[in-house]
């Protein structure tokens, strides 16, 4: 397997009001070809600051300060809004987390797959449409027929995100960023869409999936990476961190993950000092950084 996405010491600062933050610090990550790689977190920690920097999506506020991005195989650091759409959808494509907003309210679902294939593929005719079809039958698609000729509010939450999947899947890209593609859903189409996205880390796409949900990530991934103020704070297998927190932090949501393997335990809060701890190291860190 080879690296489709490599990520070194990025640094990124968002600068408001006149002062300046720096809200990832020094990240390293990689993602395989073939394999889902999630990246852990809770909220405000980076996760999506991160997948952000890796589609050349940062808001205008924020900028790249230290470190490079790879994107099979390119360096995309300080690439312009002209590069970067040469490649979004063919080489690096996104799953949201909230289909509705990600589809657009007033267009049926063809046109919007066909937008995506018409740019990329050049097909049209009889061609675009049973390409059209087939996507959607790759996502497990009840009638597609009917969907094509749908707008989003007809559809359920898992049919959109089904929708969204395809679209992200259509030009086969060799990365997909999939941003906490489940919070939105309940559990039972959960599972299904889950399926769907471990089937492309089968045919070889890498994934980076984004989540708050150790769940998940015990369901899907191979690999992972724990993140907390920006800062990637521990990495490897899924089985190996599970199994072996080396970082307080980690340990700290492996704690707070329902447990229905112990009866008693399903939940077990974070300690206080713990928390206290963490906090006083990143401050720390941000105190040091302020120095230099």
């Amino acid at each position: 397997m080879s690296a489709v996405l490599e990520i070194e010491d990025l640094h990124v600062e968002i600068r408001t009001a006149g002062q300046s933050s720096r809200v990832l610090r020094g990240v390293n990550l990689s993602v395989e070809s073939g394999s889902v790689h999630a990246l852990v977190g809770e909220s405000g920690g980076g996760k999506s600051m991160v997948t952000r920097a890796a589609t050349g999506l940062l808001p205008r506020s924020a900028r790249i300060v230290k470190g490079r991005i790879r994107l099979a195989g390119q360096d995309v650091t300080h690439w312009s809004e002209r590069q970067w759409r040469s490649v979004r959808g063919t080489v690096v494509s996104m799953v949201l987390q909230d289909p509705l907003t990600a589809l657009n309210p007033v267009r049926r679902i063809e046109s919007q797959i066909a937008d995506v294939l018409r740019r990329h593929s050049g097909l049209s005719g009889e061609a675009l449409k049973r390409e059209m079809l087939s996507l959607l039958e790759r996502v497990h698609m009840r009638d597609p027929e009917r969907v094509l000729n749908q707008y989003p509010h007809e559809l359920s939450g898992g049919m959109r995100q089904r929708v969204v999947i395809a679209i992200a899947w259509a030009c086969k890209p060799q990365l997909i960023l999939c941003d906490e593609p489940t919070t939105a859903l309940d559990v039972t189409v959960q599972k299904e869409v889950l399926k769907l996205i471990r089937e492309l880390g089968s045919e070889g796409q890498g994934v980076l999936l984004v989540t708050h949900d150790l769940g998940v990530v015990a369901k899907l991934a191979h690999s992972m990476s724990v993140i907390h103020t920006g800062r990637i704070l521990e990495e490897g297998t899924v089985e190996n961190v599970y199994k072996n927190p080396q970082h307080d932090y980690t340990r700290a949501l492996l704690s707070a993950t329902p447990r229905f393997d112990r009866p008693g335990h399903t939940l077990k809060p974070v300690a206080d000092e713990l928390i206290a701890k963490l906090m006083a190291e990143a401050e720390h860190l941000d105190r040091l950084e302020a120095m230099r």
